[in-house]
C-alpha cells in the first residue's frame, strides 16, 4: 500500500522544562504554550518522548538517559508552529524559551513515500519509505508510526523501514519530524478492506474458513419476541420486556475453539478459549479484518432469541459446566433494555459486563450473572449482521481496547492526576452510588459537588477534600487510564460516593479561597492516617492491622448478591493471625488468605505463605459497611462492599452449605496464582528524591 505526503515543520513554543533526579537517569518535565496558551506537542529526550496532554499542555518523561557528556537534547514539536530544541545541563530547572511562529509560506516542502509492505505477525506490520524535500534530495527526520520510531539521519538516502502494530481499526498513523520544516501527520489502513466490510452474508447458512479452520455461521430470521424468564419464580433480573425486536443475523453454532483462535491470532491457547471481554474483542476484530466481514460479540437479545428459537441448530448451550458460560456485550444492569436491536446502557464502557448460559440458574436460556471485564472464564459465541454493519449504540470491536494505566508519579501530597484546571471536571461514572462532581486546581483549589475547599493525596492511593467549612472526605482511588477510575469513600451511603468516575471536558469557574495551604500542611493537620510512606519498601514501623477489619468469634464479613439475582457471594473471616476471603457458588473457592497488613488504614496487603499476594484499598462507614477497591488482574478497580453478619443468620441457598461456616484456616493458595490475570497491578508510588518522610 501506497501513501505520499508532505511533511513541514513550524513550532514557536514558550517551553518551561525541570530536570531532576539521579545522575544516569534523570526526569524532565515541564509545559509546552505557544504565547501563553498550553498546546498538544511531542516532546522528545534521549530517545524519551510522549504527547503532552491536553488543555494543561503538560510532559513528564521520567527515566531519560544522560548522553556521554551527561546532558540532554530535548526537541518539541507542534502542528504549524517552529521545531524547538535545546541542550538541557542536569538541575537546570524552569528553563523558558520564546519562539516567534516563522511564515508558513516560506517553509520548504518534504515529500515522504510509505508502502506496508507485509504483516509480520498478527496484527503487525512491516511498513517502510523514503524522506525527502521536493527535489528528491534525502532529509534528517524522525519517522513515528504507532509508537514505534526511527532517525533517518544516518542514511544518506533517506530510508526507513519499520514493523508497527495496526490500531484498533486497522490503522497506522505516521508522524514525520524535521527541523525547519512543519510536522507530517499520515494515517494509512493497514488492511486491504478496512475502507467497509464486504457484501452481508447470505440468508442461509454458510461456513467461514481461515487457514484451514473451519466456522459455521447460523442465519436467524429476524422477530419479535419476550426477552426474559417467563415462568414462574423468576430471578428480579430476568423479569420479562416484551415486544423486543432483533434484526436478522448469524451466530455462530458453537462457542470459539482454541483451533478458531490459533487460526485467527497465531497464538496457541492450549484447551477451552475462556478469556476476557477484551480478548474476545480482540479475536472479532481479527476476524472481522482476515475476512471482510463485520464480526462481533452477540448482545443479551441476540443470544436469547437464538437460544429459544434456534435451539436445536446451535451447540454448547446448557450442561453445568462453567466454562458453558458466554459472554455477553451488554454491561450489567438490574433489567432487561426493550426496543429493537437493544445493546443496554454503558455497553461501550470500562464496565462489569453480563454473562449468559448460566448453570445453576433458572435455566440456561434466561440465567444471566454479573461478570469483571478483565476477568476469565465466559467465551465467545460470535454473530454477524445481515442487514446493517452493527446495531444501533453498538460499537465496533477493533474500537474496544482495554485501559492503559496511567504512568505512576512520585509519590507526593498532590497527585498530578487529579488536576483538572477549568476546562475539564471529574464526573460520575457508568456503576455508582452517590453523587461526585471534582474540579482540582493545581494550587489546591477544588470544588466538589459545589463546595470549594482544598485538596491532597496520601501515597497516591487516597484523595482528600478539605472543605472551607466541614468535615474532610477521603477517597480511596484505584486509576483504569488517565480519564477513569473508581473510588470508595469512607462516609458510605451518607454523603460519599463509591463507584467509577470519568474525566470529562466541560468550563468552570476557580473560586478564590483564601489561606492556601500546601497538600504536606493539610495531610499534617489531617493526622497520621495520612502520612507519607515509602510504598515501594514499606517499613515495619508503618505496618499495621486495622482492628475495626477483626470480625469477631461466630461472625464474618459477607456480601450477599440476592437481591441483584447472583448466584455467587462473597465472604471475609479476618483474624489476627490470617485474613481469608472466598467466593461461594455451591462450592468455596479461595480469593485470598494469609498473613495481612494494613497501612493509614488504606491499604491492605494478603500474603499467602506461597508468597502469592493480593492487594486492596478499603474504607469502613459509619454504618458498618467494609468496602474494597481490588488491585488484583482480573478485577482492577472494581468495588465490593461486606456487612457483618453472624454464622447463626440465615444465608442464600446458592452458597450451598459454605457461606454460613467459618472459612478454614491454612488452605492452599487461590487458584489465580496459578492462573493468567490472578497478579496484582498495584504500583506503588516512588519516593520523591530526598525519600519519603
Amino acid at each position: 500500500m501506497y501513501s505520499a505526503f508532505l511533511l513541514i515543520l513550524v513550532l514557536a513554543p514558550v517551553f518551561r522544562t525541570s530536570v531532576c533526579c539521579a545522575v544516569e537517569r534523570v526526569s524532565v518535565g515541564g509545559n509546552v504554550t505557544y504565547y501563553g496558551t498550553a498546546v498538544t506537542a511531542m516532546v522528545l529526550a534521549n530517545g524519551k518522548y510522549m504527547f503532552t496532554s491536553g488543555g494543561e499542555g503538560r510532559f513528564d518523561l521520567a527515566d531519560v538517559p544522560l548522553n556521554s557528556n551527561g546532558r540532554i537534547t530535548l526537541y518539541a514539536f507542534c502542528s504549524g508552529l517552529s521545531p524547538y530544541k535545546t541542550i538541557l545541563d542536569q538541575g537546570v530547572t524552569n528553563l523558558e524559551i520564546q519562539l516567534t511562529s516563522d511564515n508558513e509560506a516560506s517553509q520548504p516542502v518534504v515529500t515522504i513515500d510509505t508502502f506496508v509492505e507485509s504483516e509480520s505477525r498478527a496484527g503487525w506490520f512491516d511498513i517502510s519509505g523514503t524522506i525527502s524535500n521536493q527535489k528528491g534530495i534525502p532529509l534528517c527526520a524522525m519517522v513515528l508510526a504507532n509508537g514505534q520510531y526511527m532517525f533517518t539521519c544516518s542514511n544518506p538516502t533517506g530510508e526507513y523501514s519499520l514493523t508497527v502494530p495496526a490500531d484498533s481499526k486497522g490503522q497506522v498513523t505516521i508522524y514525520g519530524f524535521c527541523s525547519g520544516f512543519l510536522p507530517f501527520k499520515e494515517v494509512i489502513d493497514a488492511y486491504a478492506g478496512t475502507d467497509g466490510y464486504g457484501d452481508p452474508p447470505p440468508d442461509d447458512d454458510y461456513t467461514e474458513t481461515v487457514n484451514g479452520v473451519t466456522i459455521d455461521m447460523v442465519f436467524i430470521e429476524g422477530g419479535t419476541f419476550t426477552l426474559g424468564c417467563e415462568g414462574d419464580s423468576c430471578p428480579a433480573d430476568t423479569n420479562p420486556v416484551q415486544g423486543v425486536t432483533v434484526s436478522s443475523y448469524h451466530i455462530a453454532k458453537k462457542q470459539v475453539t482454541a483451533a478458531m483462535w490459533e487460526a485467527v491470532m497465531g497464538e496457541s491457547m492450549g484447551g477451552m478459549v475462556s478469556i476476557t471481554w477484551y480478548d474476545a474483542m480482540r479475536f472479532a476484530c481479527e476476524l472481522s479484518h482476515r475476512t471482510g466481514r463485520a464480526y462481533r460479540m452477540m448482545t443479551e437479545a441476540e443470544f436469547e432469541y437464538a437460544a429459544k428459537n434456534y435451539l436445536s441448530s446451535l451447540e454448547d448451550i446448557g450442561g453445568d459446566s462453567m466454562f458453558g458460560e458466554e459472554w455477553a456485550y451488554n454491561s450489567w444492569d438490574l433489567s432487561h433494555m426493550g426496543g429493537t436491536d437493544p445493546v443496554g446502557p454503558n455497553s461501550g464502557k470500562h464496565t462489569q459486563k453480563t454473562r449468559r448460559d448460566i448453570a445453576g440458574s433458572i435455566d440456561n436460556i434466561t440465567g444471566r450473572l454479573i461478570r469483571s471485564i478483565d476477568g476469565i472464564g465466559p467465551q465467545l459465541r460470535l454473530v454477524v449482521s445481515n442487514e446493517m454493519e452493527f446495531p444501533p449504540d453498538y460499537v465496533p470491536p477493533c474500537e474496544l481496547l482495554p485501559p492503559v494505566t496511567p504512568m505512576e508519579p512520585e509519590n507526593s501530597y498532590r497527585d498530578p492526576r487529579w488536576i483538572t484546571g477549568s476546562d475539564a471536571h471529574w464526573k460520575e461514572g457508568a456503576i455508582k452510588i452517590g453523587n461526585f462532581d471534582l474540579r482540582a486546581w493545581e494550587d489546591g483549589t477544588a470544588v466538589l459537588n459545589g463546595n470549594s475547599g482544598q485538596w491532597f493525596t496520601s501515597n497516591n492511593i487516597a484523595f482528600v477534600f478539605v472543605p472551607s467549612s466541614g468535615s474532610i472526605k477521603k477517597f480511596a482511588y484505584i486509576w483504569l487510564d488517565e480519564t477513569q477510575g473508581t473510588l470508595i469513600s469512607d462516609a458510605g451511603f451518607n454523603g460519599g460516593y463509591t463507584g467509577r468516575i470519568e474525566k470529562v471536558s466541560a468550563s468552570g469557574n476557580k473560586p478564590t479561597i483564601s489561606g492556601l495551604k500546601s497538600g504536606a500542611e493539610l495531610a499534617a493537620e489531617a493526622g497520621d492516617d495520612y502520612k507519607m510512606v515509602d510504598m515501594e519498601n514499606i517499613p515495619e514501623s508503618a505496618k499495621e492491622q486495622d482492628q475495626r477489619l477483626i470480625d469477631g468469634p461466630g461472625q464474618c464479613w459477607f456480601q450477599d448478591n440476592s437481591s441483584v439475582g447472583g448466584l455467587h457471594h462473597y465472604r471475609k473471616d479476618v483474624d489476627a493471625d490470617e485474613f481469608r476471603f472466598t467466593v461461594n457458588q455451591g462450592q468455596m473457592t479461595m480469593l485470598a488468605n494469609g498473613n495481612w497488613f494494613t497501612v493509614n488504614n488504606t491499604f491492605l496487603r494478603i500474603t499467602h505463605p506461597s508468597g502469592y499476594t493480593t492487594d486492596y484499598l478499603y474504607t469502613l462507614s459509619p454504618g458498618g459497611i467494609f468496602f474494597h477497591n481490588s488491585y488484583q488482574a482480573y478485577e482492577r478497580a472494581d468495588f465490593r462492599l461486606f456487612q457483618k453478619k453472624s454464622n447463626s443468620e440465615g444465608f442464600p441457598a446458592s452458597c450451598g452449605s459454605h457461606c454460613n461456616q467459618e472459612i478454614p484456616k491454612g488452605e492452599n493458595a487461590s487458584i489465580y496464582s496459578i492462573i493468567g490475570h490472578g497478579e496484582s497491578t498495584y504500583v506503588p508510588a516512588p519516593c520523591p528524591t530526598d525519600g519519603c518522610d
